[in-house]
């Protein structure tokens, strides 16, 4: 069954301009984007307010500048990914794969809701690449991914092939639900749910600088550390025992001059 998303709290912060471009109105993943409620608009709306309010819950303490957000839909290899427009970087672009969509719409067998959550869910982990702050382009790809599907899963958009239980070679900052998940226990860990947004918003202008100002959050402690207290957290408890897909990498796309862009870049 597929997760019920939290309802989306209101931002306090202005939803930039929205668009839309399809590449290819006939193809089954316009089908799945289109054809699956709610509206596309309040789709679109939602998934903003769900990425503003939850990474900028201060009405003090602003996203960055963003103008526009334009939502893509073309064919390519992968799931989506995010990048500023050829404009500046204060107007991004989220490209979404038909393909992918396709597929969505496919093996949720009819289940709109399904589908719905999915769509959705990409949408906000993307949103999130678009009005994150990156400590200058310090911050390591991990935990950038992580941060999105911190707040992804936050939202209540995770998708049932999540696993929360981390495999024993895994690292704290491998990236995506893995990074993710272990943000939020950190969060309940150190009693701050504002643990990810502080972070955030300490790297508008410091560097990453090997992680300094996540271990000052946590009053010194090495995440390293406490990732092997998470691992034992799981200790004789059981989760489904169904297997998650292994995420197979297929589209790694470059951004202008070489940089690879953030979003999702493999299939399940």
């Amino acid at each position: 069954m597929a997760p019920t998303p939290t309802e989306p709290p209101s931002s306090a912060h202005p939803i930039p301009k929205l668009l839309l471009r399809c590449y290819d109105i006939a193809h089954p993943g316009s089908s799945a984007f289109f054809g699956t409620p709610p509206a596309v608009d309040q789709t679109l709306q939602a998934s903003c307010s769900t990425v503003l309010s939850r990474l900028y819950p201060s009405p003090h303490e602003p996203p960055p500048p963003i103008r526009s957000v334009t939502v893509i839909l073309e064919e390519f290899d992968g799931v989506a990914y995010t990048c500023g427009s050829k404009l500046d970087e204060e107007h991004k672009e989220v490209h979404l794969s038909l393909s992918y969509l396709a597929d969505v719409q496919k093996n949720a067998k009819g289940d709109g809701d399904r589908v719905a959550n999915e769509v959705m869910g990409v949408l906000v982990h993307e949103l999130v690449h678009a009005f994150q702050f990156n400590g200058k382009g310090t911050v390591p790809g991990g935990v950038i991914e992580g941060i999105a599907d911190w707040l992804r899963g936050e939202a209540g958009l995770a998708p049932p092939h999540w696993r929360e239980r981390p495999g024993e070679d895994d690292k704290w900052d491998a990236g995506y639900e893995r990074t993710g998940f272990f943000l939020a226990w950190l969060s309940r860990r150190t009693s701050n749910p504002s643990l990810i947004p502080q972070l955030n918003r300490r790297l508008q202008n410091a560097a990453w600088n090997d992680g300094a100002h996540l271990r000052e959050l946590l009053g010194g402690k090495e995440p390293e550390e406490l990732w092997e207290e998470y691992k034992r957290s799981f200790d004789g408890k059981r989760e489904d025992e169904d297997e998650a897909p292994q995420p197979v990498p297929t589209h790694r796309p470059l951004a202008q001059g070489g940089a690879p862009r953030s979003g999702y870049s493999v299939q399940y």
